[in-house]
Formats: structure tokens, C-alpha cells, sequence
């Protein structure tokens, strides 16, 4: 929906105010966009009952990003393929979103005749169902437990939320990652009401890094690069015996239970980063800017995908997306209009995303493994999903906007989505920047931060702070839900030091019930909401 609503919204939202007939429309690819705009236009206002939907004018552009968006997702398989042994053999990392399923079907112990799971079920079971019924009986209290704690005469705000699933989810990792999450979210919200109250900037805030101005945004980007280069450093001697098997030299290593062997990784993986970086410079990106959009991009990726194995984070977004990374690497003046309006359509797939490919890839090969699930098949059902989830939501978003108008429809992928990343390259068009220095000071800043934290945890045994909370840095998805991380790190540290381990075996259902309650009511609900054409039920992070 986010592409579809870009590629037409562009068009339609089109005014002699905003001027983008002027400043866009003449740099923009051709062969992304419907040949006829009048088809676009049909597409936001909704076609009558006698016209019938043109599919054909779709076929040709959405053929091209099609390719584009499957290489992406090709070169994220290859990654993790690469990455599945060093990470769940060598490191083992807990993947804690792998938990709930894996005890869903477990035969020995079935999580369902567990009375504990059922009271931690009940628990987000029964205050949703109120709050869905809140919304058809006004006189049923909700029981929404938001709060915003006004700091430093109210420039900035300390959410007090409470996501059910959230505390399940932090209570399954280890006590130094949940508290360095909540800890370092909390003192990045404590900086930015500070500098806010000093007036301290060095620009506006980017894209979907908010509410974290670009001082604190980039600290963590430096860190998140650190943390993906650290793992990459920590995997040196696999690499390199993957390379050596990818190109005949040794059979040590052994690829035999993997989707994908080794050399149709690395070499695969290849063709996809060639036919990404070309299909980046069609779009108008230079060559070199093209290169480094997608290795930054993959370098955020790899680090996002790494917090969610180790830290169990259910949604997240980069602390400062690609596009803006590249813009101030290389200014306004040498990316040019094109460039610009290129980095302006990676929006669509690259920027506001609460997961990737990477990471779901990640934990279905961790799932995998825990069920002896092996071989090629594995690659081929992955693939398979990832076309129908291609088609079937383009076919879907087609029809609907078509049938209802897409005005009618979600309004930020629809309209905000479209307004707000072509205004964002109106923008560095009439206001260009150069090289941006004080984004790469700080970009510094946190990489050096995160080295010293990571040499202090490999070197010295009792420090126990993981550094990996200063790789979240505070988007939207972290700042609110810090404080349900700090109330799972609070009750399980409680529950470690005055009950040990018995007791944490014993209530640990308790938490997975937690998650299941939240996500089957919630579940329940949206098919309500549907069948009913009732808007707004909502209950977890959107």
C-alpha cells in the first residue's frame, strides 16, 4: 500500500501551491508510473459501476519494482543464511519472538493446559474486550494505560505506556539487555528535554527518526553502524570459511542444512546488490550514491535484525533512515533533483517499516531449527510467500482504491505517506545542503560510545550493561514502549533475586500469556471491527 499510494500520490495531490508539477513531475522515472495519470486520478476517486478497473497500466510499473523490491529480499535471505550459524550455534542468541510459537506446539509441555499462561491470557483478554466494547457501548469504562509525564517546562514528554505484549517479550530476555534498552531510552528522552530547554540543534528532525532530534538520532546511527560492523567482526572466521566454500577451496564448514547453500548465497546475494544498485541509478541516483544508500541501508538493516534477535523487539524502525544518511553524506548539489526525488521514492520500502524481511527471515530460521526443519523447500515456501504477499497486496490496494476511492481509504499511506516524502525533497531542491558535519560528528560520537561499551563488556567480566540499547536509540516504536520494558526488567529482576530460577521457570508462562492474550484478542477484535465497519479498535503500537 505504501507504493502504490506514493507512485499515484505523487500525481494527485499535485497543486499549483505545492508546485510539484514544476519541481518533480519533469525528474521523475517514467517507467515507475502509470503511463496515463488519468489513471492515477481514477485510482484516488473511485471508478464508476459501469468502468472497469485498468490493470494493465499497472502491469508494466509495478513489474520493475516488483524485481527491485524481490532482489531486496533476496540479498536480506542470503544475509541471514550467512549469519544463521555465528548467531544461533556460536552466539547463541535467545530470539525471543521464537518463544510463544515454539511452545504452541510443543508436545511435551503443552502451554494450553497451563493454568498461569491462561491468567496472563486473561489479563490483556479482558481489558481489551472492555475497550472494544467501549466502543459501541460508551457507557462500558476503557482501560487504556497511556501516560505523558510533561519534562522541562513541557518542551518534551516521558511516556508512561503500558503494551502488554511489550512486558511479555522483555520479561524472555536476559536482565542486562532489557535494562540497557529501557536505560538508554531513558536517558536519550532526558537529553532531548534537555537540549530543548537549552535550544540546542543541529537540525530539524529527519524523517521517522521523531521524537529524537538529529543530535541524539545520530548518536545512535553511529552506534547501530557499530553494532552491525561488530557483528560482522565477531563472525570473521565464518565469513571467511563461507567464502572458501562458496568458491571450492574447503569443506569444512558444512551448508548442507541450510535453505541455501553458501556460493548461491554469495554469489546470488551479488547479482541482487548489482541488479538493487542499477535499478537505484534508473531511478536517478548516481552510481556511487546508489552503492552507499544500499550498504548503509543493509548496515541498518543488519543491526535492526540483530536488536530483534537478541532483544525480542517486536517493532522498531531505524534511528535515521538511509535516504537522510545519504543526503547529508553527499549534499543536495552532487545527489541533484533526480537523486533527490530518487531517495524521495525509497520511502515506500526503506524508511517507516516496524520489520524486515531480515529480521523475519532471522527468526523463521531459528524456528526452523528448533523443529529439525531443513533443506532447500524451506527457501522456495519463503520465496513463494513473499510473491503471494507481492501480488496479493497490490491486487488488493488496486481494487479497493478503484472500487471505494482511495481518498476513502488509509489515510497515511494513502495521502501522508505521499505528501510528506515529496515534501521532504521539495525541500533540499530549493534549500540544498552540503556535506553534513555536525550529523557525522555525532554519527562518531555514538560509534566511539559503542566501541567502549562493547570492549568493556568482552574484557571485563563484571560489567554488566549490554551495549545494545544505545543502538535504539528513541524512534516512535522505542519511546513508547520503554517503560513497559522497564516494568518486565523491574518483575523479573525482583523474581531472579529473591525467587531464582524456579520461580522464573514457574511464571514464565505467565508472560507468554501475556503476548497471546494481547494478539488473539486483538485479533478478535479487527474481524469484529470489520464485520461490524467499525473504525479505531486498536490496542497494541500502530
Amino acid at each position: 500500500m505504501n507504493l502504490i499510494g506514493l507512485l499515484s500520490g505523487i500525481y494527485y495531490y499535485t497543486t499549483d501551491v505545492n508546485q510539484w508539477e514544476n519541481l518533480i513531475h519533469p525528474h521523475l522515472p517514467k517507467f515507475l508510473f502509470p503511463s496515463d495519470k488519468k489513471v492515477l486520478l481514477d485510482f484516488y476517486e473511485g471508478l464508476s459501476n459501469t468502468q472497469t478497473i485498468p490493470w494493465s497500466f499497472w502491469i508494466k510499473p509495478l513489474s520493475f519494482w516488483f524485481l527491485f523490491i524481490i532482489a531486496i529480499y533476496f540479498l536480506s535471505i542470503c544475509i541471514m543464511v550467512l549469519f544463521r550459524k555465528q548467531w544461533s550455534e556460536r552466539e547463541r542468541l535467545i530470539y525471543p519472538l521464537t518463544h510463544l510459537p515454539t511452545e504452541m506446539v510443543s508436545v511435551e509441555k503443552p502451554i494450553y493446559k497451563n493454568p498461569i499462561m491462561w491468567l496472563g491470557f486473561s489479563l490483556p483478554a479482558i481489558l481489551y474486550t472492555l475497550n472494544g466494547l467501549h466502543n459501541f457501548f460508551p457507557g462500558i469504562p476503557s482501560f487504556y494505560i497511556f501516560k505523558y509525564l510533561p519534562i522541562f517546562r513541557r518542551t518534551f514528554y516521558i511516556p508512561l505506556n503500558v503494551f502488554f505484549e511489550v512486558i511479555g517479550l522483555a520479561f524472555l530476555v536476559s536482565l542486562d539487555v532489557s535494562f540497557s534498552l529501557w536505560f538508554f531510552a531513558l536517558l536519550a528522552i532526558l537529553l532531548t528535554g534537555y537540549m530543548n530547554i537549552i535550544g540546542f540543534s543541529i537540525g530539524p528532525v529527519e524523517p521517522f527518526s521523531d521524537p529524537a532530534p538529529q543530535a541524539i538520532a545520530y548518536q545512535s546511527l553511529g552506534a547501530l553502524i557499530v553494532l552491525s560492523i561488530s557483528c560482522i567482526w565477531f563472525a570473521r572466521s565464518h565469513i571467511k570459511d563461507v567464502w572458501r566454500k562458496s568458491i571450492g577451496r574447503t569443506s569444512k564448514i558444512d551448508d548442507s542444512g541450510e535453505i541455501l547453500s553458501y556460493r548461491a548465497c554469495v554469489f546470488g546475494g551479488t547479482i541482487a546488490f548489482i541488479i538493487a544498485t542499477f535499478f537505484l541509478y534508473l531511478t536517478g541516483l548516481k552510481l556511487l550514491p546508489a552503492i552507499f544508500f544500499l550498504l548503509i541501508g543493509f548496515i541498518i538493516f543488519l543491526g535492526l535484525t540483530r536488536i530483534v534477535a537478541q532483544a525480542g523487539l517486536a517493532y522498531h524502525r531505524a534511528p535515521v533512515i538511509p535516504a537522510a544518511v545519504t543526503l547529508h553524506t553527499f549534499g543536495s548539489n552532487f545527489l541533484g533533483s533526480k537523486g533527490l526525488i530518487s531517495l524521495g521514492l525509497t520511502f515506500s520500502w526503506a524508511t517507516d517499516i516496524r520489520t524486515t524481511v531480515m529480521a523475519s527471515t532471522c527468526n523463521g530460521l531459528k524456528l526452523a531449527d528448533n523443529f529439525k526443519i531443513t533443506g532447500r523447500k524451506l527457501f522456495w515456501a519463503i520465496i513463494l510467500s513473499i510473491l503471494i504477499t507481492l501480488f496479493a497486496s497490490a491486487w488488493c490496494t488496486l481494487l479497493l482504491g478503484y472500487r471505494y476511492g482511495g481518498i476513502n481509504l488509509s489515510s497515511w499511506q494513502l495521502s501522508g505517506l505521499a505528501n510528506f516524502s515529496i515534501n521532504w525533497v521539495k525541500e533540499y531542491i530549493q534549500y540544498p545542503v552540503s556535506f553534513g558535519k555536525p550529523q557525522l560528528f555525532f554519527t562518531c560520537l555514538g560509534g566511539f560510545l559503542m566501541i567502549l561499551l562493547i570492549i568493556a563488556r568482552t574484557r571485563f567480566f563484571w560489567w554488566s550493561i549490554s551495549p545494545i540499547g544505545l543502538a535504539c536509540g528513541i524512534p516512535y516504536p522505542v519511546y513508547n514502549t520503554w517503560f513497559s520494558v522497564f516494568i518486565a526488567w523491574l518483575i523479573k529482576f525482583l523474581i531472579m533475586r529473591y525467587g531464582g530460577i524456579k520461580i522464573y521457570n514457574k511464571i514464565r508462562p505467565f508472560f507468554l500469556g501475556l503476548i497471546l492474550g494481547t494478539f488473539v484478542t486483538g485479533g478478535i477484535w479487527l474481524v469484529i471491527g470489520y464485520l461490524t465497519k467499525t473504525e479505531g479498535i486498536r490496542f497494541t503500537l500502530a
